[in-house]
């Protein structure tokens, strides 16, 4: 793709194994394999020559000084976030420069170059998140896995994502394609883009909608282009011819150690702030509450034993027994007997045996609270892509989930509701630029159904 030569899983593994065994051959190899690749994505990141090159740099660097740290389950994942995460950083860290220095294109085809002003255009139209999906998907070749690597996300949040760019770029594609061809043969495509109207979204969504119901056009959008042949009509960034010794250099010089940690020490997870209180401490805290609880429970328990009349006493009239007398547990129970009272004669006293403990009282099992009904309350996008159905228990507890959508929207989610309890489920339209029936519906279990509606 994009002019690289493919590159296999087979390649990553010993290539990682390599880096790994600490090879010296590990990272000239690694950059013959993937500096080219690697530092056209930090190009598209940074839109500077200089700054694309010392991140590339650094991130090479990282990897190799942390070979043994990083996890290589996902090489090709790893070498893209690593780069990615010091493009972002030099982002936050640094104003852009003022005049930034863009590296020469690769050439391309007389195709590519009369189909690349509409790939931008179309492009244009996709946000940020997508164009970088895309890029990394199709041209770079990173599959879910790895591209959630990457980006931080979950395998199956990655590939809704990139369906949903694949299928947004169709769309604007489309629409820019109708823009510039298609004016003389269909006067409404002058009516909706008159020249130098920008194809914005907004202009790209109104044609769109227009080509949805255009036989004229319908007929000129154009479905045998792939996502992926329009991405490999971009050019790429050329690769500047000093930078392998730069890194190599920084990566074997003895004189360049301090360099090399410095550099590595970004990889690491930041030190806790001052003042914060180390996990185990925390965890201290938080059996505290668990150790008072139980303090309480035993000191009601002894204090319930406290109360229970002992050997020899009266339960009916609360009376003592005798001064001398014992529990079978050594706690005296009573007062002493008043002054002057006559002493009595000294008689073995008998032991009695240690009461029973008395049955602890059981609550009563409540009787099953009846099940409540689902009730759903419908929602409305006015000119947004996403809305919120609002799920109710009426009557008593419900179980509820949601079991399909129709129409140009997807949900989901589920759960346990309390009587009168309330949550929402989000919903989002898949149809960027709102093509067909401006209406759908969320189905839930019990066959409720929530009706969803778009303004255009």
């Amino acid at each position: 793709m994009a002019g690289w030569p493919s590159l296999d899983r087979d390649a990553d593994r010993r290539l990682a194994a390599s880096l790994d065994a600490g090879d010296a051959d590990a990272l000239p190899q690694i950059y013959d394999a993937y500096g080219p690749r690697l530092f056209d994505y930090c190009h598209v990141l940074l839109r500077d020559q200089e700054a694309a090159a010392q991140a590339l740099h650094d991130a090479l660097i990282i990897v190799r000084e942390r070979a043994g740290r990083l996890p290589y389950a996902l090489f090709r994942g790893r070498l893209y976030g690593v780069a990615r995460k010091e493009c972002l950083r030099r982002r936050a860290d640094a104003a852009p420069p003022a005049e930034r220095l863009l590296v020469p294109e690769a050439a391309g085809s007389e195709a590519d170059e009369a189909t690349r002003p509409l790939v931008r255009a179309a492009l244009h139209v996709l946000s940020a998140a997508q164009r970088e999906a895309l890029d990394l998907f199709l041209r770079h070749e990173l599959d879910a896995d790895e591209l959630a690597e990457v980006l931080g996300m979950t395998p199956h949040e990655v590939s809704m994502h990139v369906a949903q760019a694949r299928h947004d770029l169709d769309e604007a594609f489309s629409a820019v394609l109708v823009a510039a061809t298609g004016r003389e043969e269909c006067s409404g495509v002058e009516e909706l883009a008159p020249p130098g109207t920008p194809l914005d979204t907004t202009t790209c969504g109104t044609l769109a909608r227009h080509i949805a119901s255009c036989p004229i056009c319908g007929s000129r959008r154009d479905l045998t282009v792939t996502n992926a042949q329009l991405l490999q009509a971009m050019p790429t960034a050329a690769l500047p011819g000093t930078l392998r010794s730069r890194v190599l250099d920084t990566a074997s010089a003895p004189a360049l150690a301090d360099l090399r940690a410095t550099i590595a020490r970004r990889a690491d997870p930041p030190p806790p702030e001052p003042g914060a209180v180390p996990e185990p401490d925390r965890a201290g805290r938080r059996r505290w509450p668990v150790v008072a609880a139980v303090a309480c429970v035993l000191l009601v328990v002894s204090g319930v034993f406290l109360l229970l009349p002992g050997p020899g006493q009266d339960e009916a009239s609360g009376r003592s027994a005798p001064s001398g007398s014992s529990s079978a547990d050594g706690l005296l129970v009573g007062s002493p007997e008043p002054a002057g009272s006559p002493t009595p004669n000294p008689t073995p006293v008998k032991k009695t045996p240690k009461p029973a403990p008395p049955t602890p009282y059981t609550r009563r099992p409540s009787s099953p609270q009846r099940p409540g009904t689902l009730s759903v309350t419908g929602c409305h996008m006015p000119g947004t892509r996403h809305c919120s159905v609002k799920v109710t228990a009426r009557g008593g507890p419900v179980a509820w989930r949601v079991t399909g959508t129709t129409g140009t929207v997807t949900a989901s989610g589920g759960g346990r509701l309390r009587a009168g309890q309330s949550t929402s489920v989000t919903v989002t339209r898949t149809d960027r630029f709102c093509v067909g029936v401006p209406s759908a519906s969320v189905t839930f279990n019990a066959n409720v159904t929530a009706t969803v509606t778009f303004s255009c």
